[in-house]
């Protein structure tokens, strides 16, 4: 058998002349350096105006809502206001007892303009087809002749819409035909 033929080992690091030792960087390359570190500069620097946005959107948005709460406390609290001097007024003794009916109405008024002036529309219901998606049946009313099958014939709470949407459905008794005889038609 013949012995295979090693291939020549290199002479070891200490033996190289020193001109060979470590080839100076090409200019393309350090211009690539350059490039990447610029590229990584201007990321890092994105990434943190981007969070210094988000953070800012999101103190807009907590201060649009504090100002939207406080615009609507300070609308409330004036007809608390009211509401407390209606009070105190008809507890006096010399108050006739239809003042507080008077009292309570004008602070029931006043409230309806603040719904109205935030938008809040009242569901009509009393007399119209039951509507499942602005109506909340409560209770059936046996009922023959008129109102027909399906009516609201009461209103318990009334609904109201806010931009189009139901912001409460109005609770409500919707009428049930019941024939002659005491059994409800089908």
């Amino acid at each position: 058998m013949r012995a295979k033929a090693e291939p020549p080992k290199p002479p070891p690091a200490a033996e190289l002349p020193e001109h060979v030792a470590e080839p100076a960087p090409a200019p393309e390359e350090e211009l690539l350096r350059a490039e990447l570190a610029a590229v990584q500069d201007r990321h890092l620097r994105l990434q943190a105006e981007f969070e210094n946005f988000r953070k800012r959107q999101q103190r807009d948005r907590d201060e649009a809502n504090r100002l939207a709460k406080e615009r609507i406390l300070i609308e409330v609290t004036g007809v608390l206001d009211n509401l407390e001097r209606a009070l105190g007024h008809a507890s006096s003794a010399e108050a006739p007892p239809e003042s507080l009916t008077q009292g309570v109405d004008l602070v029931v008024r006043q409230l309806r303009e603040v719904l109205a002036r935030f938008g809040a529309v009242p569901i009509a219901a009393l007399g119209e087809p039951f509507d499942p998606r602005l109506h909340e049946a409560m209770a059936r009313v046996d009922t023959s002749g008129d109102p027909p099958d399906g009516t609201v014939v009461e209103e318990y709470r009334r609904g109201y819409l806010l931009d189009g949407k139901v912001l409460r459905p109005a609770m409500v008794a919707v009428a049930k035909q019941i024939e002659e005889d005491g059994d409800r038609a089908s």
